[in-house]
């Protein structure tokens, strides 16, 4: 946590001459909260990114007057530096109108900021509120959260501050969101901001969607594919030239078909499975013995109401993304297809297994051009093996437990 008041704790230094800068005042611009800061040894102003969410690993610092970014490497820069920069010199006129709940008042607080531009970002950020809960209870926790992640906010917080700011807006900079930030902030002695790290690890997922995780014991196997139309299981040189000839329908047939061979796969080495396809986009038809959970877009209500299909999946299986972090939170097993993002792995799985040897077979990264006789081999041993492996693995547990 860092201390924004009734003292600012972070300290930072001018990019031009060393100087240390003396922070001046809060600006919440969304997904950033920056510090105006001044340079005392040149006099510089510099914009100085807390070091929340992005920031903790990420920093960055703007010169507005000059449109200058600083940050560690060019990557950063680009990604976020220059998008700050664009943000804070086009603020959008529209007044935001910003839902106010208090469940109970307090003076000392934690404000945890949800807002992004990509869904996972938002999401992984929420998930801090449980440590907070947890372990920081003598504060009440103010939760910042965009309009399609207020049904995921624990019950406990002390307040939801819930702004309609969509995710292709998300890097933008509302004034009237500031000017709200700030004259709420007010009504607190003592405000810390949460880190917000982007892949905490004290969560249990139950407590943000109030859908229980996958019960092992029961006997049915249902098997589920996460599908998506922007990102697909097709092989990348085809699906270069499928588009260069505006040909691109084609290749979600071709995923429907991948997946249906796939499901038929499976079925011959576990024949009392189901199977089932879920997500976003509904251009193609599944044969009726797939059943077909998949939407042309969510809400609050369809959200919850998938969130029990993957809670009823023994396993999932999906192209990595942040499409899969709902679903490995709640199914029994994952599968996860990487298509060249080897970098970011595991940032889309919601681990919910502490044991690492049991994680390791709950949880499977494959590269996408696995073949379909390979993936139904992985799959079916997952499912038929799953009891036998967690006992054999385990059985020094249950020893000690006896012995106890």
């Amino acid at each position: 946590m860092i201390e924004i008041k009734p003292n600012i704790q972070q300290r930072s230094n001018c990019p031009y001459c060393g100087t240390e800068l003396n922070p001046q005042s809060v600006l919440w611009q969304g997904i950033h909260i920056v510090l105006n800061s001044k340079c005392e040894g040149c006099g510089s102003e510099i914009i100085d990114d807390l070091r929340v969410g992005h920031g903790v690993k990420n920093y960055i610092q703007v010169n507005l007057i000059k449109g200058e970014v600083f940050a560690a490497d060019a990557y950063k820069k680009e990604w976020l530096g220059k998008a700050l920069l664009n943000s804070l010199q086009n603020p959008q006129p529209e007044k935001l109108e910003i839902v106010k709940e208090i469940f109970k008042p307090c003076n000392r607080v934690i404000i945890l900021n949800c807002i992004d531009h990509l869904y996972g970002h938002s999401l992984l950020k929420l998930l801090n509120a449980q440590r907070h809960l947890e372990c920081n209870s003598d504060y009440g926790l103010v939760v910042i959260v965009p309009k399609f992640l207020r049904w995921m906010v624990p019950d406990e917080v002390a307040e939801i501050w819930t702004v309609p700011i969509s995710l292709k807006n998300g890097q933008n900079y509302y004034p009237s969101f500031a000017e709200f930030v700030e004259d709420e902030t007010k009504r607190f002695d003592e405000i810390y901001v949460s880190e917000a790290h982007s892949h905490p690890r004290q969560f249990d997922i139950t407590r943000f969607t109030r859908v229980p995780k996958h019960n092992f014991e029961k006997e049915e196997i249902k098997i589920t594919f996460i599908w998506r139309e922007d990102r697909l299981l097709v092989n990348r040189s085809l699906l270069r030239v499928l588009r260069k000839i505006d040909q691109q329908a084609m290749s979600l047939s071709l995923q429907n078909l991948k997946i249906q061979q796939l499901f038929e796969k499976i079925r011959l080495q576990v024949p009392e499975a189901k199977f089932a396809v879920a997500g976003l986009g509904t251009k193609t038809k599944f044969p009726e013995w797939i059943e077909d959970y998949r939407v042309e877009s969510f809400n609050e209500k369809i959200e919850k109401e998938i969130c029990h299909v993957y809670s009823e999946s023994r396993l999932i299986i999906g192209l990595h993304g942040s499409n899969m972090l709902l679903p490995s939170a709640h199914a029994g097993m994952t599968i996860d297809l990487i298509d060249g993002r080897w970098g970011n792995f595991a940032q889309d799985i919601l681990y919910q297994e502490s044991d690492p040897r049991i994680a390791t077979f709950r949880y499977r990264f494959l590269p996408y051009q696995t073949s379909n006789h390979t993936l139904a081999f992985i799959a079916a041993v997952m499912v038929l093996k799953w009891s036998r492996f967690k006992s054999q693995m385990t059985a020094d547990v249950v020893n000690s437990d006896v012995e106890e």
